[in-house]
Formats: structure tokens, sequence, C-alpha cells
């Protein structure tokens, strides 16, 4: 009988792990497929794509991307989009952790309020400040401008960014800021000397979390930008849905390369992600 129900018990466990591992394998593939058709229909002519869009590229050509750049202005939006990530995600790291030292380490009668003041923020949707931000930024000239997009990018992620910060650093020993303090280290020199080192694994993750936003942000970028100049890559994908709506592989191309930065940033750093939710807890023990 005491075998029969180990028994029983294998097999309904190797019939859960099958199960689990179908689901899944399912699962993958309705992600990924989306991905993998729309990489080889960029390659298609238009006649193969209306012809039958599921097939495999007969005649690949890289005319859609070189259209793409040309017709679509990618270029241009792509290298707006480069520097309002990069400017952006660094500001917001330095900010948030300074920010993060200040309210976890530094006891003031102030810090409460003003943490606070920063979780707010995190409920706040941006279609609630949208049209008084528009407002405020077209009075003090800073509507269609790079400064404009990057002050408005670092303002709406550094909520989430301080919260992360503050809770990490908040896991770090008092102890190593009291003994920095008793060899005569100032804030400035503690904070760059042990509090930076330390929180390489949630500053990876603000900046996962931050690029992540700011290279696919659409409607700020869309609402404040109105020249070529410095409008962003989302909305010269979404230029596509208009003039050039026809011209599919263009619109497959322009998606590829909107797209294949940040599966590649993930790709790299998505283990950060766990890591630095789950350091913190990993200092304290």
């Amino acid at each position: 009988m005491y075998e029969d129900t180990l028994n029983t018990r294998k097999e309904r466990n190797i019939f859960n792990r099958f199960l689990i591992y179908m689901i899944f394998i399912i699962f993958a593939i309705l992600t990924l497929y989306p991905l993998i058709w729309l990489f080889y229909s960029s390659f298609k002519p238009q006649l193969e794509i209306i012809r039958d869009s599921f097939a495999l590229p007969q005649d690949p050509t890289f005319s859609n991307y070189t259209q793409a750049i040309i017709k679509g202005k990618l270029n241009i939006y792509a290298i707006n989009s480069i520097i309002y990530t990069f400017v952006s995600t660094g500001l917001v790291i330095i900010f948030s952790m300074m920010a993060s030292f200040a309210f976890a380490k530094i006891k003031n009668r102030a810090t409460p309020f003003l943490y606070n003041s920063f979780l707010i923020g995190l409920l706040i949707t941006i279609q609630a400040i949208l049209i008084p931000l528009f407002i405020s930024m077209t009075r003090i000239g800073l509507r269609d401008t790079r400064i404009g997009i990057i002050f408005i990018y670092v303002a709406i992620n550094l909520p989430l960014a301080v919260y992360l910060g503050t809770e990490f650093v908040k896991a770090i020993p008092d102890s190593l800021i009291e003994s920095a303090q008793i060899d005569g280290a100032s804030y400035f020199r503690i904070f760059f000397k042990i509090i930076l080192p330390m929180c390489k694994p949630v500053m990876v993750t603000i900046l996962i979390f931050t690029a992540l936003a700011c290279w696919n942000e659409f409607m700020l970028a869309l609402v404040f930008t109105s020249s070529d100049s410095v409008r962003s890559l989302p909305v010269g994908i979404f230029s596509f849905s208009g003039p050039l709506a026809t011209e599919y592989g263009m619109q497959f191309a322009a998606l590829v390369i909107g797209m294949t930065p940040m599966i590649l940033l993930y790709t790299i750093f998505h283990r950060q992600i766990t890591r630095g939710f789950a350091a913190g807890g990993a200092i304290k023990g």
C-alpha cells in the first residue's frame, strides 16, 4: 500500500510538472511569436506582405529600414530618444540616491514630510497633471525643447526611484555611517565612499525602470513637442500610422528599430531587477 501511494504521488508530480511546463511553453510561444513575426516581416517587400503576411520573406530586403530612416526621419528621432533616455536616467539615479540617503540616514523634522511628498507622486497619473503641466511649461518657455522634456522625465520618474532607493538605504547598518563619522568623514564623503558602492543593485534596478520608461514614453513627447528636431522615437513611429499607413514594411522596420535597444537592455540586466528588490532584505539578514 505504501509503495502504491508513493508511485501515485510520483505520477501526480510528473503530470503536474508536465502541465506546468506546457503552460509555460504555450505562454512563451504566444509572447515570442509576434516579435519573431514582426522581425522577419520587416525584411519583406510590400507585395509579399500583402500576398501572405505570415509567410517567411522570399526576397529579403533592407530597403524598409533605409526608407523608414529617410522618409520617417527616424535617425533624428532616435538621437533625441537616446539623449532623453541617457540624460534623464543619469539625473534620476543621482538625485534619487542623494535624496534616498538623506531620507534614510539623516534625521530631521522635515524628513517624513518630504519623503511622503515624493510618495504622493506615485499616486498621481500623467493624465491628471497634463493640462497644468502644459500651461506651466508654455509660460516658462520650455515647451518644444529638449531641456523641457528631460525636466518632465526626471520629475515623473523620481518618486519611484526615491522609494526604491530609500527602502534599500534603510537596510544599510547605521554602524557603518557612525564609524565613518567618528573617523571624521563628512556626509558627502560617506555618500560617495560607502552608500553608492553598496547601492549598485538598486541603482541598476532604477536604471532599467527609468530607461524603459523614458525610451517608451509617448504621450508627453507628443503633447510637449511640435517640431521634428525635438520629437522622440515613439512619436516618430506613430507618424507611420498617418501618411505612411499603407507602407507596412516601413512600419515593421520602424517598430523593430524602436524596440531592439530596450530588449537588449532588459536581456542584459533583467536579473538585476530581482536582485535590486531582494538585496535590501539580504543586507538586513
